[in-house]
C-alpha cells in the first residue's frame, strides 16, 4: 500500500513540475532535494502524515492526494528556510548552493504546493478548496512568525521555558498540525474533529522538536545549535536552572564564539557534556516529552472515530525519546 501511494505521490509531483515551465536547473534541484529527503529513510513523510489523518476519519480517497502533495512540498520548503536560517545540515543539496538560490528554491516549492491543491477547485466544491487554502496559509503565517521569533530569541541572553514552548508550537507544531488538519478536512471530518486532530498534530510536532533538540545538543560535528546560541530545550533549561558559579561558567561557554576566543574545543565540549549529566537535562527533556505525549493520547481517546482507526495515531506517539 505504501509503495503504491508513494508511486501516486511521485506521479503527481512529476506532473506538477512538468507543467510548471521550470528551468532545467530548478527541476534538477527540486528532484535532488526530494531525493535527499527519501534517502533519509522516510519517503514522502509529510504526505503520509496527511493521508494517515484522512484514514483516521474516512477511507482514503483520491481527493486527499493533492493535499498530501501540497503538504510534502510545503514541508520541504519550510525545511530549506530553517536550514538557511540555522546554517546547518551542510550535506543537503540546498546547503551546497548559494543562499540566494536556496531561497528561490524554497519560494518555488511553497508556490508549487499551492499549485498541487489547486486541482481541488476542478474536482470538488469551492468550499473544500477554500478550507484547504486557509489551512495552508495559516500554517505558513504561523511558521514564519515562529522562525522570526526564533531569531529574536537567539539574540536574547535570558529566555524562559514558556517562551521556548510557545515558539516550538508555532515553528514545529504548526507544520504537523497543518498535515493533520488537511487530512481530516479532505476526509470530510467535522469542524470540531479537524480542530482536535490539529491539536494532536501540534503536540506530536512539539514531541518531535524535543527529541531533535536533545539528540542534536551534543552533536557538535553535524549540528551548530550550541555555538550558534540556538535556544533549544536543553539550552533554555540550563539557562534557567543554573545558579551561581555554574551559571557564570555556562554564560562564558555561550560567549566563546562571540568573543572570538580559542573556540569551542574538546575541553569545552566535555564540560558541556558533564553539565548535561549533572543537571538532569535528559531527564527534564524526557519528562516534557512525556507530558506532550499524554496530551496527544488524551485527544486520541476522545475523538469520535472507530478504535481500529486510532491504532496508527497511537503508534505515532509510542516512540520514546
Amino acid at each position: 500500500m505504501a509503495n503504491q501511494l508513494d508511486h501516486e505521490i511521485s506521479t503527481i509531483i512529476n506532473d506538477i513540475l512538468n507543467s510548471s515551465n521550470l528551468s532545467r536547473e530548478m527541476m534538477h534541484l527540486i528532484q535532488s532535494s526530494l531525493n535527499a529527503e527519501i534517502k533519509n529513510g522516510e519517503p514522502f513523510k509529510w504526505a503520509h502524515l496527511t493521508i494517515l489523518s484522512c484514514e483516521c476519519v474516512s477511507e482514503v480517497n483520491e481527493v486527499v492526494l493533492p493535499g498530501a502533495v501540497a503538504m510534502e512540498l510545503s514541508a520541504l520548503a519550510a525545511d530549506i528556510f530553517d536550514d538557511i536560517q540555522d546554517q546547518d545540515n551542510d550535506n543537503l543539496p540546498w546547503r551546497q548552493i548559494p543562499i540566494a538560490n536556496a531561497l528561490n528554491l524554497a519560494i518555488c516549492l511553497s508556490m508549487l504546493s499551492y499549485k498541487a491543491f489547486s486541482k481541488l477547485s476542478d474536482d470538488t466544491d469551492n468550499r473544500l478548496y477554500g478550507e484547504v487554502s486557509q489551512i495552508l496559509s495559516h500554517m505558513w503565517i504561523t511558521a514564519s512568525d515562529g522562525q522570526f521569533q526564533e531569531v529574536l530569541l537567539d539574540t536574547c541572553e535570558k529566555v524562559t521555558l514558556d517562551q521556548y514552548f510557545e515558539l516550538v508550537k508555532k515553528k514545529s507544531g504548526s507544520l504537523t498540525s497543518c498535515a493533520f488538519k488537511l487530512g481530516a478536512t479532505l476526509g470530510g471530518a467535522s469542524e470540531e474533529l479537524v480542530l482536535q486532530l490539529g491539536y494532536f498534530g501540534k503536540y506530536f510536532g512539539v514531541m518531535g522538536q524535543i527529541r531533535n533538540d536533545l539528540n542534536d545538543f551534543l552533536s557538535f560535528e553535524k549540528k551548530k545549535d550550541f555555538v550558534n546560541h540556538k535556544k533549544t530545550l536543553p539550552y533554555v533549561y540550563l539557562l534557567n536552572i543554573l545558579k551561581g558559579d555554574a551559571a557564570e561558567q555556562f554564560k562564558k561557554l555561550t560567549h566563546i564564539e562571540v568573543n572570538g576566543l580559542q573556540g569551542f574545543g574538546k575541553e569545552e565540549q566535555d564540560y558541556l557534556k558533564q553539565l548535561v549529566v549533572d543537571e538532569g537535562v535528559v531527564h527534564y527533556c524526557r519528562v516534557m516529552y512525556e507530558m506532550f505525549r499524554e496530551k496527544a493520547m488524551e485527544i486520541i481517546k476522545t475523538i469520535p472515530v472507530p478504535e481500529k482507526r486510532k491504532e496508527k495515531l497511537i503508534k505515532l506517539v509510542e516512540e520514546d525519546i
